[in-house]
């Protein structure tokens, strides 16, 4: 929770950073308002966001940090924090949600400025944020870039571990290792229930009309009202065949939209000086596929379903 009492999880007040470039700390417990450090928010790291209590502090009023009336606490303990997916020590993201206003846990016109919450208010606050299920206590985001970043860094960590079982990278073994690691993480896409195996989809496999991360390399170009990337891949419209195969298109409007946020206004200006060079990356797109009649096309309904990476800059989008 920020000093307004909006009550966010750590991934959504990194988003909010990343976006506009803002910070929202001083953080506290949204129960109790014990004061919170906040850990890779504001900073670079292949942890998941999270709050920790400083050394020697607690939470007070019978709160251990955790919402519902289950985790009303006999004695003020340290809050065991967030579940995560660890790979290493790489934290994966476990969905895709959409963005959602805070939650404000103060009543109107508590500014409690000096006033810790009572054990009755933590009681109500806990309640309070327990039935917005649109909280999520796991390492959630609303952008593409910390799953593609996690999926990529996942892909190098098993490469690696099946090349030092002695599997060469491409044998039947190399990939068998692969899909097996690929499918031991969960990923949900607005509550489609994948995994990192099967979320990702590349010019190997027809799209058959499913939400998916689909991704390859293209050439960025303007087209009237919209900037197109073109992949350089074509892409098969029968299984294991490379017969009648067909272009693919990712569409994208030029126009921001109506509550474009920073980030987004500076993705299409990135975009734009794209197209002027005709500038080849590495593209990565959630969405439905649509076989044209030409081409498959897959157009977005938001920049927060596009993540790309320059070949030259590998770290960039």
């Amino acid at each position: 929770m920020n000093e307004k009492g909006e009550v966010r999880s750590a991934s959504e007040f990194k988003q909010i950073f990343e976006d506009a470039g803002v910070s929202h700390a001083p953080y506290k417990c949204p129960f109790c308002e014990a004061r919170y450090e906040d850990r890779c928010i504001v900073t670079v790291c292949v942890r998941a966001p999270h709050f920790k209590l400083p050394n020697g502090t607690y939470h007070r009023n019978g709160c251990n940090g955790e919402a519902g009336d289950a985790a009303i606490a006999i004695t003020s303990s340290p809050s065991s924090g967030p579940k995560r997916s660890v790979v290493g020590d790489i934290d994966l993201p476990e969905a895709l949600v959409k963005r959602r206003k805070p939650t404000l846990v103060r009543k109107e016109g508590d500014v409690r400025e000096g006033l810790m919450p009572d054990a009755a208010e933590v009681v109500r606050r806990k309640k309070m944020v327990s039935a917005d299920k649109t909280i999520s206590a796991h390492f959630t985001t609303s952008h593409l870039r910390p799953i593609v970043h996690a999926y990529k860094n996942l892909r190098e960590l098993t490469g690696k571990a099946a090349i030092s079982k002695g599997h060469e990278r491409g044998t039947s073994q190399y990939n068998a290792v692969f899909t097996e690691v690929l499918n031991l993480y969960r990923l949900s896409l607005y509550g489609q229930r994948l995994t990192y195996g099967t979320a990702f989809q590349s010019s190997k496999l027809v799209p058959e009309g499913d939400e998916r991360i689909y991704s390859g390399r293209g050439k960025v170009e303007i087209s009237g009202n919209h900037i197109l990337i073109k992949d350089l891949d074509q892409w098969p419209t029968v299984r294991r065949s490379k017969e009648n195969m067909l272009p693919f298109v990712v569409r994208m409007n030029r126009a921001p939209e109506h509550d474009a946020t920073t980030s987004h206004l500076r993705m299409l200006h990135v975009l734009e000086g794209f197209a002027a060079v005709g500038q080849v990356i590495e593209w990565y797109g959630l969405g439905i596929p649509v076989r044209l009649e030409q081409n498959f096309e897959l157009a977005l309904d938001t920049l927060d379903h596009i993540y790309w990476i320059e070949p030259s800059l590998r770290k960039k989008a």
